[in-house]
């Protein structure tokens, strides 16, 4: 799980679970994939995931239950998720470097070099 062992509200719960969704979805069977996509990134309730698909409430909150399971399965077994927000947050630490740098630097030939840096950086993340 993305977040640490101090209580998490529910939000930050919804957001990761939507970007474990992001990571290993195909690999969880369509209804599974399908039932969380529409609790977690569509915002619907149980009821109506329910209503919209057939299955008893508790059959969904089960499902989804089983789905967020296996996809706390997935990121224990390959971290994913976590290796790319590290690497994302040491490229964030690496921009802000280069800007400070950038700013004061002598030349105006050095702050292009070190920004330019700094942008490629951030497009590696689609910044």
């Amino acid at each position: 799980m993305l977040y640490s062992v101090r209580e998490v509200t529910e939000t930050e719960k919804d957001l990761s679970y939507g970007i474990l969704l992001d990571y290993y979805g195909a690999l969880l069977t369509d209804r599974q994939r399908d039932l969380l996509a529409a609790y977690y990134n569509d915002d619907f309730s149980l009821s109506e995931i329910s209503e919209n698909t057939g299955i008893s409430r508790q059959g969904v909150r089960d499902a989804i239950k089983r789905g967020e399971a296996e996809l706390d399965r997935l990121e224990g077994a390959l971290h994913i998720a976590s290796l790319q927000s590290s690497r994302r947050t040491e490229a964030d630490r690496i921009v802000s470097d280069l800007v400070f740098a950038a700013e004061a630097a002598g030349s105006d030939g050095e702050k292009q070099v070190l920004l330019s840096a700094a942008e490629k950086i951030k497009s590696l993340f689609g910044d």
